[in-house]
């Protein structure tokens, strides 16, 4: 019996928008603003999540918003506009440009319960973002307290979520490039997929990942918020979940790691802790962790 072709086209346009919300590649955006245009309701659906889900890899943010803006304002079908509206909760600043639209959705009592309260969750985070970004106008350089441009507050906050006049953003390169190739330098170890990371702590968690077909992102930096950078040992995209491997403990690397916990904490992240003291059984406590979080 032949099968119907709209099936097998339903079929494969679900397993790739499932297989895009599982990859680490912000240019899966134009791809997946075609499959929202899909005729079936469960693909525009997966394909408004995985929007969602790249989101801690900034992709194009404008082209983003332009593509969910449609289908969380209009798509016949609840759930798709439920997913397109915390999808676009992500991407606050672009977003803010439609802040009306979205309370409109939010108060609209024709709608049903969960499409309002997405849409509620899209009107906080756009209002969060502005008295952020309001607040941070006011700030002097963090670094030197000059008032800062205009010019120099956009660009300042879009490398380092921090306002910086010119003098110190030049300053704050310079010393991130030399921390870099310190970084790059002292990555020695090599993965079994080719990644290579610092320590063999790390390398046993990339090979663990690897062989569980876990798609990670090693070593990167992300915004967990708009004041928030952070840059774990490894990202797993496809769950929103971070690892650490914690390889040392000295007083300073000891005020770091706490730092880090609290940022994490605060933007309300998932976080798998592991540490050089969990070695002897480090696959089976990363299992035991990760199985909080992933079907293992």
């Amino acid at each position: 019996m032949a099968r119907d072709p709209q099936k097998v086209l339903q079929h494969q346009q679900r397993e790739r928008a499932l297989e895009l919300g599982r990859g680490n590649d912000p240019g899966a955006v134009r791809e997946l603003t075609v499959l929202l245009k899909s005729p079936f309701a469960d693909v525009r659906r997966l394909a408004a999540s995985a929007m969602g889900k790249l989101a801690p890899l900034r992709p194009a943010s404008q082209m983003v918003v332009a593509a969910l803006r449609t289908p969380a304002l209009s798509d016949p079908h609840p759930q798709v506009r439920q997913y397109a509206l915390k999808a676009i909760a992500k991407y606050p600043e672009v977003a803010a440009y439609f802040l009306d639209e979205f309370r409109d959705v939010a108060r609209n009592g024709s709608l049903l319960g969960y499409v309002r309260t997405a849409a509620a969750e899209v009107v906080a985070a756009i209002e969060n973002f502005l008295r952020e970004r309001d607040a941070a106008k006011t700030n002097r350089c963090r670094r030197c307290s000059r008032v800062v441009s205009d010019e120099e507050f956009i660009r300042s906050m879009d490398r380092f979520a921090r306002p910086y006049c010119t003098h110190c953003f030049d300053e704050l390169l310079l010393e991130g490039a030399n921390f870099e190739a310190t970084v790059e330098g002292a990555k020695e170890k090599m993965a079994t997929d080719g990644t290579a990371v610092q320590s063999a702590g790390e390398k046993r968690i990339a090979d663990w990942l690897s062989a569980r077909k876990i798609a990670y992102v090693y070593d990167e930096r992300f915004r967990v918020a708009r004041d928030t950078l952070i840059r774990p040992d490894f990202y797993l995209p496809e769950f929103d979940l971070y690892i650490e491997y914690w390889g040392m403990d000295t007083p300073e690397y000891n005020a770091n790691r706490q730092k880090k916990l609290w940022l994490y904490q605060r933007a309300g992240k998932k976080l798998v802790s592991i540490s050089f003291q969990d070695l002897p059984n480090l696959e089976a406590v990363l299992s035991l962790k990760l199985s909080r979080y992933i079907r293992l």
